[in-house]
Order: structure tokens, then sequence, then C-alpha cells
């Protein structure tokens, strides 16, 4: 018994620490990438028909060996993750939304970070429930680690992911991702992704609150759709990834001349969502456009993240109704925040995790975060109603 205890923390903290490192290293390697594609010798639009055509050669290798295996799938069976086919994938998802297309880069850190874990935990021969949430816990550690938020990696391991939730869970999950969170701060910061002036209490959000409730329920669920839609239609022979990859990330490029903010995982369009100055039709075009580059990108046979995207439409969209519901430019931020917490709630079908990861992105004020937990289980219940199922990512 002590000594799987012993194992079972060591295996932790060690998950915790490459976690963070993987986090970590992710996160500079997309910076340099990102850097090269927008200021490189090449147009960019050039560099990124060169980038996705890149990770979608590497892309046809990969799959012609075989499917890379997902956390869940690892999670929820006895299923090994090989760490360097993952690690493979993650770099070309980096490569690729480095380069523009209009997906996270969240998801390469979560899925590097697990299959670690997941190695690490079979040769130290830990017992396979352990495993699972191990490997569990480290997915959420990654996600931690890039985007200093470790309140949101615990909580999505327990509430986004199929892990067994028990008190050695949330020990688990807390300790690895607090540990990669520090672990990466030398290369991250510990300081918000985004800044939000600290404002007053404004009890006008309260009455602005249901509105928005009702039309991020609604946009959440077309976006989910338009994902569900991309997946069933997106290519599927290797042989064209090149090509379908190449293309679709050189068109988000293009599209991002004339509507900056479109790549990516969207920061763009969050930061100019919590600038109250931003014009009313650029944020509408936003909200518009960019889940129809999302879903293109997902239908080209790329591999990222849809919650940074989920996220950047629902602070447009809550930006979008502050504006049309004449509140206070003071108050827009707060209503750009609560947007991306209830549409990401309605994509993830986890309203918990939702209302904390807005916050912590954002270090909001403090008498914002019950408003954010409220919004986002609030959208989450009126979105998936009983008979209702599926999961945004």
């Amino acid at each position: 018994m002590v000594r799987s205890v012993a194992a079972l923390l060591l295996v932790t903290l060690t998950g915790g620490v490459a976690a963070g490192l993987i986090g970590g290293a992710m996160a500079w390697l997309i910076g340099r990438i990102h850097a090269f594609a927008a200021g490189g010798p090449l147009h960019p639009v050039a560099a990124a028909a060169l980038g996705g055509s890149l990770a979608g050669l590497g892309w046809w290798w990969l799959r012609r060996r075989g499917p890379v295996r997902g956390v869940e799938e690892s999670v929820t069976t006895d299923t090994p993750l090989p760490p360097g086919r993952t690690l493979i994938d993650a770099l070309l998802q980096l490569l690729a939304v480095g380069s523009g297309i209009s997906l996270g880069r969240e998801q390469a850190p979560r899925q590097a970070a697990a299959a670690v874990l997941d190695r690490l935990s079979r040769v130290m021969r830990i017992a396979e429930d352990q495993r699972r949430v191990l490997v569990a816990a480290a997915a959420g550690a990654g996600l931690a680690a890039v985007y200093n938020v470790p309140l949101a990696g615990v909580l999505f391991t327990l509430e986004a992911l199929p892990v067994k939730r028990d008190a050695r869970a949330l020990v688990v999950t807390a300790v690895m991702s607090g540990v990669a969170t520090v672990t990466a701060w030398p290369i991250v910061g510990n300081r918000p992704v985004y800044r939000v002036p600290d404002s007053p209490f404004d009890a006008l959000v309260l009455w602005l609150a249901p509105p928005l409730l009702l039309a991020a329920v609604l946009g959440g669920r077309l976006f989910l759709m338009l994902m569900r839609s991309a997946y069933s239609w997106k290519v599927l022979d290797p042989r064209w990834l090149p090509l379908s990859v190449g293309a679709t990330t050189a068109g988000v490029v293009t599209v991002s001349q004339f509507l900056p903010g479109v790549t990516g995982n969207g920061e763009g369009i969050v930061r100019a969502a919590l600038d109250p100055v931003t014009a009313l039709p650029l944020l509408l075009t936003l909200v518009l456009v960019k889940p129809l580059l999302t879903a293109a990108s997902l239908g080209s046979g790329a591999v990222g993240g849809t919650l940074t995207p989920a996220l950047a439409v629902g602070a447009a969209l809550g930006a979008v109704g502050g504006a049309l519901m004449g509140a206070d430019p003071a108050t827009v931020p707060v209503l750009a925040i609560l947007g991306a917490a209830m549409v990401l709630a309605v994509m993830q079908r986890a309203p918990l995790f939702a209302g904390v990861i807005a916050w912590e992105l954002t270090w909001a004020p403090l008498w914002t975060l019950p408003l954010l937990l409220s919004g986002a289980v609030g959208a989450y219940l009126l979105a998936h109603r009983p008979g209702r199922s599926g999961r945004g990512e």
C-alpha cells in the first residue's frame, strides 16, 4: 500500500513537471512559428500555404501508418498513447495553427502530456484505474500550463473528460495542474492572457445577462452543429491533406488580411471584444466568420482545438450584445467575458470549467466569478436539455 501511494505521488509530481515543460515549450514554439509566418521573408499568405502544406504532408505520413489515438480513448479503455506518434501529431497541430489555420493550440499540449504520463504509468506499473486518472490529469495539466489556468486545468479533467471522479482523482489532478502551471511560469509568465479593467460591480449586467444568455445558447448550438457537420464531411484520404490543409490555411490568412483576428485560436478576436472602442460591424462580422473558418479548417482534415475558437466567438457575441443593448463602455468587457463562458459551456458541456477558465484567462474582478459560473451553468442547462448529447471537442 505504501509503495503504491509513493509510486502514485512520484508519477504525479513528475507528470506535473513534464506537463509544464511541454506546455511552456509548445507556447514558445508556436510563437516562433507565428512570428516567421507573419513577419518572415515570405508573404503571409505564401507562408501560410507552406506551413499548412507541410503540416498536411506530416499528417499524410502519420495517418497512412494508422490512426492517432486520443486522450479520451486512453482514459476510457486500456489503449496506449504511443509517445512518438502522439508527439508528432501535436507538433503538426502547432505548425498548422502557428501558420494561421482557424483552430486552437490547446489540444497539442494536452495530448502530448497525456502520452508522456501514459508511458510513465505503464513503466512504473501503476494500476489501470490509477493510470486512467493520471492520463486525464496530464491532459488538464497541459492545458493549465500553456494558458496559466491551474483551476481550469483541474475542472477540465474532472468535468470534461470521462474520468472517475473521487477524492483521489481530485488530489492527483490538483497537484499535477498546480505543478505544471508553476513549471511553465519561466516561459509563459505568471500573468493573465487577457487584461480586463478592474471595474466596480454594475447592476446593469444582471439585467443584460438574460437576453445575452439566450443569444449565447443559440450561438453555441449553431457553432456546435457546424463543428459536427465539419467532422462529417472532412477530408479523410491522407493523400489530399497537403493540398487541403495548405489551401485552407492560406485561405484563412487571406481573409485575415481584410478581417484581422480570425487566424489561430482567436486571441485577436477576444482582445477586440474586450476593447470597448471596437466597431460593432467588425464584431458582428467576426461572430459570423470565425465559426465558418473553424469548420473549414476541421473539414480540411487538420487537427486542433475548438475550445478557444468557441471562447473567442462567445466573447465577440457578448460584446455585440452589450453594444446593441446600450451597455456602458466599461461594462462591455464584462459582458464579453460572460458571453465567452456561456458559449464555451454549450460547446464543451462543462459549465464550471467554462466559467472558471473565462475568469482565469482574464483575472477579471472577483465579483464577476459568481456571474460567470451562474451564466455558464444556465447556458449549459438551457442548451442541453434531456435527450441531447455530444461534446464540442
